[in-house]
């Protein structure tokens, strides 16, 4: 603008001369388009006749289609409710934004804001995952009508243009209720991300907040300074609590009796004298069944937990409702009762886990010797903790100065870090003098753990960090609390699951005469359960040991949950519910089929006059179908583009020939075998050395079950490249040949009529092909006959030989037909000198007795000789 100005005035200032100028840029301007103009009209012609006979332009065709194919403006589709939804959600962050731009909040509030939008990031996904297949759909239609090319663009009807806008406009709505609820589902992520984030600083700086050191000289003078004055407040306080008390109790002293009343019958009840017999555990029982070990521990347990909680809390009730207790009283009281409750569960999970004086029941590997004084430790920590809850409710009420708190906590950290280390203790050297071999690994890494930290308990307050030191005393022993249970559940889940899946209890019962299942699978189903169920422990005791140090069970389930439903991993997307979906899908699939091939084998095939190995086929050939047909269905509920997956196995087609060359191969030939079926189960057939019967046709190998019992595992490949012989190839009959020699003074026709009389006589041989006898040979030793007949089946007829062979053995000895040996002449050369030779032998061995015994200590010195020039040597 200042410039503009400035050539206003300049222009102004000037006058003829720049109205001169302006004249001069005007008669260039109309010179250069008078060059266009001619430019333009020497090359169009050319151009327009060199297009003439050919398409359109480009231009021309565009503005066509864009005629042709302009459809009727259709605002996008609203959705009311889902937007209603969306608001409602947009307006719960903005008031929760609002709120966390305050600079301090304690940790209750951001608890109430991240509870007021935990929810929201997990249903906006919900809503987009609601609305996406209908997206999908809508854009399938478009894509659908969509014209091909120019000419079905030009003759689309109106109808077609109006139903395309109607679609267009339901995308758009529908893409953006996607888009608000995907970007509230992140919006929201990141407000939870906050209030975590906040809440764990805020952790931090209390637990690491620094006081005043225990070591100090300073602090215990000035803490005893005022010790007189904080205990007359202290005194005044506790007497007005105690006046008060008796009043109220006066006037409420048959509600007392009634609650005293209530006590005393829940003690001497039935229920209570069956629950005190459950947790009694007889030490006489060496051996106890896993189950009852279990159920045992969990029971003494659960009464040293419900007893004083039922009965706390209906004793605080009735004081409540009565009005006895004052209000400074009852904040003192709600810890007590807190932390009595706590100690009885504490010391009953110790007892129930550690099992002293019964080894037997015990459910943890420690010694005798470790769990007898690991018990008094786990109540003097038991004792130190409640301590601790009532001293700190007791000046918080009494209004005492800070000094005294941090000494309290102080001390109670220091004295639940001395004790573990005494524990520890114990637990180590026990476990090194009677059991060499430790416990497992596991367990023996937390004892250096523990010892870590039972010294920064120890030496944090000493240093000033008495909260830090509060916490991980508080740690140590709420730690130990969770581990025993986790130990108790995962025992309980594993023996309950167990026993209750077995064939002897109902459910295994009911599962084996009701569904059919057998015993093994029962007791997998078992077993996958119980996995689950350790799982599920393992998960919930994690949350527990990470709640303290501010990481919420909420956050931790949010997370999982998102990464169940769907991450990103560098810009692919991966759903282990979609996953997890697409299993099931092909499992339901697998199931189905075999479903099916049931149905064939016991219904429909039964019913034709197809063969075995025919029936066998199809069988196979349907499981691999629908094998097949699963993969495909899980792949694409699994959201894979089967082109993708074409693409891929195309790139991997040349590493499968290469490296996987032999199994294709035998793959390949074992579906050739299934369609041309050279041979079919219960064929016999030779293949090499192995003879026998064809068990069952893969599409890699092939069983064939030997006449000794012996299963040969012959790879398709050798069955389609190498030779193999099928007895029963189209037929089951098969011509037997049995080869006989008799001697030269035999009588030939009387040889042929006893044959065939055999093989007539044999009610295994057919008489049609008729059989008959073949002189075959005139042999060096016998004159050679052959014997050929026909059998009906070959599997079942295979013995006749056998049976012929020896009729034929029988009627030779009684027709006086005689089957000679092979006969052989032996031609000696230089007879005489070998008859020398072995009179000289047998002269020799005659004559060496003699000279032996005539001459023994000549023999014994040449031997002793002999020994001692081997020894010399």
């Amino acid at each position: 603008m200042t410039s503009m100005r400035f050539l206003l005035r300049r222009t102004s200032a000037t006058g003829p001369t720049f109205e001169r100028a302006l004249d001069q840029a005007r008669s260039v301007s109309t010179l250069l388009r008078l060059l266009l103009v001619a430019f333009l009209l020497t090359f169009a012609p050319a151009a327009l006749a060199q297009d003439s006979g050919g398409q359109p332009e480009a231009g021309a065709a565009a503005d066509v289609q864009g005629q042709s194919s302009a459809l009727p403006e259709v605002p996008p589709k609203a959705f009311p409710e889902e937007q209603a939804r969306i608001d409602a959600w947009q307006a719960t962050l903005e008031r929760v934004e609002a709120a966390l731009q305050a600079e301090r909040i304690d940790d209750v509030t951001l608890s109430q804001l991240r509870s007021q939008i935990a929810k929201i990031p997990m249903q906006a996904a919900g809503l987009k995952a609601a609305l996406q297949p209908r997206l999908q759909l809508v854009n399938q239609r478009i894509e659908q009508l969509k014209p091909a090319d120019e000419q079905a663009a030009r003759n689309q009807t109106e109808a077609i243009k109006s139903e395309q806008a109607q679609l267009q406009s339901e995308a758009a709505g529908l893409q953006g209720v996607v888009q608000q609820a995907d970007l509230i589902a992140l919006r929201g992520q990141q407000d939870i991300d906050t209030i975590g984030e906040r809440r764990r600083a805020l952790f931090t700086s209390s637990i690491l907040q620094r006081s005043q050191s225990l070591a100090d000289p300073s602090f215990w003078f000035d803490l005893a300074a005022a010790t007189p004055e904080t205990l007359a407040d202290q005194s005044r306080v506790v007497g007005y609590w105690f006046g008060a008390l008796v009043e109220r109790t006066g006037r409420s002293a048959a509600g007392i009796l009634v609650v005293v009343i209530g006590f005393a019958a829940f003690l001497l009840s039935p229920g209570r004298r069956w629950l005190t017999r459950r947790t009694s555990r007889d030490p006489s029982v060496l051996h106890p069944s896993g189950l009852a070990k279990a159920t045992a521990a969990a029971a003494i347990t659960l009464a040293n937990l419900l007893i004083p909680a039922v009965a706390f809390f209906v004793l605080y009730q009735a004081m409540s409702i009565l009005k006895v207790l004052p209000a400074d009283l009852a904040t003192v009281l709600r810890p007590v009762l807190f932390g009595l409750t706590f100690a009885s569960f504490f010391y009953g999970l110790s007892i129930a886990v550690l099992a002293p004086e019964r080894p037997s029941w015990r459910l943890v590997e420690v010694t005798d010797t470790a769990a007898e004084r690991l018990i008094p430790i786990i109540v003097a920590m038991a004792v130190v903790n409640v301590g601790g809850l009532a001293l700190d409710a007791f000046l918080k009420a009494t209004h005492a100065p800070l000094s005294f708190a941090v000494a309290a906590q102080g001390l109670g950290a220091i004295a639940l870090g001395i004790l573990a280390m005494v524990a520890l203790r114990f637990v180590a050297r026990e476990d090194d003098d009677e059991n060499p071999q430790g416990t497992s690994s596991a367990w023996r890494l937390l004892i250096p753990v523990t010892w870590a930290v039972a010294a920064l308990t120890v030496i944090a307050p000493l240093a000033g960090f008495v909260a830090f030191g509060r916490f991980a005393a508080l740690q140590i022993v709420f730690t130990t609390a969770v581990l025993m249970s986790l130990v108790l559940l995962l025992r309980l889940a594993d023996e309950a699951i167990s026993y209750g899946f077995s064939v002897q209890t109902r459910i295994g019962g009911f599962m084996r005469q009701a569904i059919g299942l057998k015993p093994n699978t029962i007791s997998q189903i078992g077993v996958i359960l119980a996995g689950f169920a350790r799982l599920i422990v393992i998960m919930v005791a994690v949350m527990a040991l990470l709640a303290p140090w501010g990481i919420q069970s909420e956050d931790v389930v949010g997370t999982f949950t998102s990464a169940f439903f769907g991450f990103e991993i560098a810009g692919f997307s991966f759903s282990p519910s979609a996953i997890l979906g697409a299993i099931v899908v092909f499992v339901v699939v697998i199931v189905a089929t075999r479903g099916f091939q049931r149905w064939l084998d016991g219904r429909l095939l039964p019913q034709t006059s197809l063969d075995t190995g025919l029936r066998t086929s199809i069988h196979t050939g349907v499981g691999y179908v629908g094998a097949a047909i699963a993969g495909l269905v899980a792949f694409s509920y699994a959201g894979l583009n089967l082109q993708n997956v074409a693409i891929v196995a195309s790139a991997l087609s040349v590493g499968i020939g290469f490296g996987l060359q032999s199994i294709v191969n035998n793959f390949v030939s074992g579906i050739i075998l299934l369609a041309e079926r050279p041979f079919k189960v219960g064929d016999r057939i030779e293949v090499g050395p192995n003879t026998g019967i064809v068990q069952r046709v893969s599409v890699r190998a092939t069983q064939i079950q030997t006449f000794d019992n012996v299963t040969v595992i012959v790879p398709n490949a050798d069955l389609i490249s190498g030779q193999v012989v099928n007895w029963m190839h189209g037929d089951f009959s098969a011509r037997l040949k049995i080869p006989v020699g008799v001697s030269y003074e035999s009588d030939p026709e009387q040889v042929r009529r006893v044959l065939l009389e055999i093989a007539m006589d044999n009610p295994r041989v057919l008489r049609i092909p008729e059989p008959f006898v073949s002189f075959t040979d005139f042999g060096a030793d016998a004159l050679q006959f052959t014997l050929f007949c026909h059998v009906g089946n070959i599997n079942a007829d295979a013995g006749a030989a056998s049976d012929m062979r020896f009729e034929i053995a029988k009627r030779f000895r009684e027709e006086k037909i005689e089957m000679p040996f092979g006969q052989r002449d032996i031609h000696l050369r230089d007879l005489a000198s070998i008859e020398g030779l072995v009179r000289e032998l047998f002269d020799g061995r005659a004559a060496a007795p003699a000279a032996a015994s005539s001459r023994p200590g000549q023999t014994r010195a040449k031997r002793r000789k002999s020994a001692a020039e081997a020894a010399s040597e």
